[in-house]
């Protein structure tokens, strides 16, 4: 039963993830896949940009001593080997992804992100990986499939995903292992093994830190720490999709109980009534119609799967309600 169990809850989140977004070419021509994971629509590949949006070169810093000393933006390929941005992407020191160019601290920062996206903070990070799951299983729907032993993928063996199954990518992120350079400047570490993405949030407590968050190939896990801003880390960039946070708010609709199991009660203004209204998954997907007969009104939502629904009435915005 407690296997079945976990296999139902796989089937469950497959039935939200894996919807293609617009995606976005940065200013060097590179073109980035997207899919839309929630109210939020995330790069499926790192970076691999070399100026900032307004066309500002970063510098290439590939001296150790160098790289070590920057309090400025910089990129890198991983062992400095080209070869490994064509893969992973580039890596990143903290700077550059918070678009500092210079020391000028009355100079405006610069912009690292392609048009349209942005460089995701802790909050944002933490929103999507509580859309697909929890910090502890999150891991294992965000890594890429397969590994390097079987030819089938990038990670190393065993790349672990939720409940001892093997990583899915159901949520459609693609999370590839693509390592990261210390401090120090000279050496690199762990590709195949980990991969790991800056936040734009500071660690307040540690001076010169940021936070980031990373995959290991043998944990289904999603880990959250912080380090000195002259690591050097992948990038993912977002963008709102159209089932952006603020169109989910309605003082006119009231729903209860939220989390609903099989009835889900409707209170609404009186210039509602007769009025059709839609079920919306995830994804932006209509799942259910009909129409508010009463101030209130119940509608059967037993037969939905588990997850985050919004309840559309006429023009007027949607208010979200959770599916147990």
């Amino acid at each position: 039963m407690k296997q079945l169990s976990w296999i139902v809850l796989l089937l469950t989140i497959s039935t939200f993830s894996q919807t293609p977004g617009g995606g976005v070419t940065d200013i060097d021509g590179n073109r980035y896949n997207s899919v839309i994971i929630g109210t939020q629509e995330w790069m499926k590949e790192n970076l691999n940009v070399s100026k900032y949006t307004d066309g500002t070169p970063i510098p290439q810093v590939t001296d150790a001593s160098q790289w070590s000393n920057l309090t400025t933006g910089a990129w890198c390929y991983y062992n400095n080997d080209p070869a490994n941005g064509a893969i992973y992407g580039k890596l990143y020191n903290w700077y550059a992804f918070a678009g500092i160019h210079d020391n000028d601290p009355n100079t405006p920062n610069k912009t690292l992100a392609p048009n349209g996206y942005r460089i995701p903070s802790n909050n944002e990070w933490n929103t999507f990986i509580s859309y697909i799951g929890n910090p502890t299983i999150a891991g294992g729907f965000m890594k890429s499939t397969g590994n390097i032993q079987l030819n089938t993928g990038l990670w190393e063996s065993p790349n672990t995903g939720a409940y001892g199954y093997s990583a899915n990518n159901q949520s459609g992120f693609t999370g590839f292992p693509g390592g990261y350079r210390l401090s120090n400047g000279w050496q690199f570490s762990e590709i195949s093994y980990r991969g790991c993405w800056w936040s734009l949030s500071e660690n307040s407590t540690f001076a010169g830190g940021a936070f980031y968050f990373y995959l290991l190939h043998n944990y289904s896990d999603v880990i959250t720490t912080y380090n000195p801003k002259t690591r050097g880390f992948s990038v993912r960039c977002l963008r709102d999709s159209s089932l952006s946070n603020s169109t989910f708010n309605s003082s006119s609709l009231k729903l209860y109980p939220n989390p609903v199991v099989s009835i889900l009660n409707v209170k609404t203004d009186y210039n509602l009534i007769n009025q059709p209204y839609t079920i919306i998954d995830g994804l932006g997907r209509v799942v259910l119609k009909g129409e508010l007969n009463e101030v209130e009104s119940t509608i059967n939502v037993e037969h939905l799967s588990k997850g985050i629904y919004y309840l559309k009435v006429s023009g007027y915005s949607a208010t979200k309600f959770i599916k147990e």
